[in-house]
């Protein structure tokens, strides 16, 4: 009994297989049609799978499937079929009256979904395997049938043109009134970079205390509020290194109410100021976002939970906090390896799961050695791959912060050529209470390393105009 015949039907569809490998005998152009669609395995008849995979080599390797080559690359007999010649022969005549194979690619592809449903069942209910390795097992599949469903060679320019302009069309459609991206939510920094759309990989640049967490968990809740609209809410996942989720908790209830972590720890708080953490918490708490606080984690480790939560919560926006503290892959690696490696997985999971991707990276120590608060793209840790593997690089600096960590020495009578410089600290002190500075290293807009002010408030640990108000129902 053959393979095939133990297949329940609606699991197989010989006749669109017979059809598809019938057209593709002899025919490197029938192949390319198809290509981009089945592989091998999508077919249930082994000696389908066979030719398949032997007329691929003939048309990737030496040009095309010609019979005197197909044949060679086959056994002389498929075992209880019959002769390989004999049997090419009669899947050609089968597919005679098929005008495209095209036209069967769906029906091969659905069987083979449908196969792979059973197998996912089969594979979690296991029971030789402990629970961890049935659920690696299951992931696994899943990411085989995802990258199954994506197309695997080159599309023509006028495809990709199409899906560009149906997405222009229905932003032109809404006149700005519908959400096509993630936004900051701070208009000096989307008038920069604009809405981010999946696929995209950002690097958030700071010195350590300047802020970078603080604007990308703002940057979370501004795209998981409420919303009339619901394509403008982006579920999102935070993978955080370096901070817990109770401290990822806190912050986030410093930012919405301005009750200071301090206060949140201490339980030094006025009736109202515990009722807005109260309501703050109910708020936070209708939003999809998930916070994963796992130390130690390489990027295969955060790969592996990114596809987790986009398939278990619809994430659309992952955020990684921070590059430095991800374990390299390989033993002998160092940091700069480790963030390479990082950031490049980083973009390629990004188009991968159609989503936005920030990735929270430091500044070297030089960098923080300058003159000034302002530091170049150059002096981002990793180096310059870490500036080629993003679509979108942002610095951002807190320039109060720097200038509390560069205070002169106070002048005395004994050192009176100190004055000038305190006395202009001071200034510089006051000038920059409640403001902060991002640069555009790297955007679409193609921007330079300019600065640009933008409001900052040090309680809440918020960046630009206040949070906005609950939806009122």
């Amino acid at each position: 009994m053959t393979n095939q015949e133990t297949t329940p039907r609606a699991l197989r569809n010989i006749r669109a297989e017979e059809a598809i490998i019938g057209k593709i005998i002899g025919s490197a152009e029938a192949y390319w049609q198809v290509s981009d669609y089945v592989s091998a395995e999508h077919f249930v008849v082994p000696h389908h799978r066979a030719i398949f995979a032997a007329v691929a080599e003939c048309c990737e390797t030496a040009g095309g499937p010609a019979l005197s080559l197909l044949e060679s690359k086959l056994p002389q007999e498929f075992e209880g079929v019959g002769a390989v010649e004999a049997v090419l022969q009669i899947l050609i005549e089968k597919a005679s009256d098929v005008s495209s194979a095209l036209d069967f690619v769906d029906d091969v592809v659905m069987a083979w979904r449908e196969r792979m449903g059973i197998e996912l069942g089969r594979r979690a209910s296991d029971q030789s395997k402990g629970y961890e390795d049935r659920r690696t097992s299951v992931e696994e599949l899943f990411r085989k049938i995802d990258d199954q469903d994506r197309a695997k060679h080159p599309v023509k320019v006028g495809e990709a043109a199409r899906n560009a302009i149906a997405s222009a069309s229905e932003a032109y459609q809404h006149q700005g009134k519908k959400t096509v991206g993630v936004l900051t939510k701070i208009p000096q920094i989307d008038q920069v970079i604009g809405p981010q759309v999946g696929g995209t990989a950002i690097i958030l640049a700071a010195p350590s205390g300047h802020g970078k967490s603080a604007l990308m968990s703002q940057i979370m809740r501004a795209n998981a509020g409420p919303s009339l609209d619901p394509s403008s809410v982006y579920p999102s996942l935070l993978l955080s290194l370096e901070m817990s989720t109770k401290q990822v908790g806190y912050r986030d209830l410093a930012a919405m109410t301005g009750v200071s972590v301090r206060k949140q720890i201490t339980g030094e708080m006025s009736q109202k100021e515990f009722q807005d953490l109260m309501t703050a918490r109910d708020r936070l708490d209708a939003m999809p976002i998930y916070v994963q606080d796992r130390s130690r984690l390489t990027t295969s480790q955060i790969e592996k939970g990114c596809r987790i939560a986009v398939r278990r919560y619809g994430v659309k926006q992952i955020g990684i906090d921070h590059l430095k503290l991800i374990q390299p892959e390989k033993e002998h690696w160092n940091i700069v390896r480790t963030i390479e490696h990082a950031t490049a997985a980083f973009k390629a999971l990004a188009k991968e799961l159609d989503v936005v991707i920030w990735q929270l990276a430091q500044i070297t120590r030089d960098g923080q050695k300058a003159a000034s608060w302002h530091y170049r793209s150059g002096d981002i840790y990793g180096g310059g791959l870490v500036i080629e593997n993003a679509d979108v690089v942002l610095g951002l600096v807190i320039p109060k912060v720097w200038l509390r960590e560069n205070k002169p020495e106070e002048p005395s009578d004994q050192k009176p050529q100190l004055r000038e410089p305190f006395d202009a600290w001071r200034r510089n002190m006051e000038i920059w209470t409640d403001k902060a500075e991002f640069a555009a290293f790297k955007a679409r807009s193609g921007v330079g390393e300019t600065w640009k002010q933008i409001a900052f408030d040090g309680p809440s640990m918020t960046f630009g105009d206040a949070e906005r108000e609950e939806i009122p129902f």
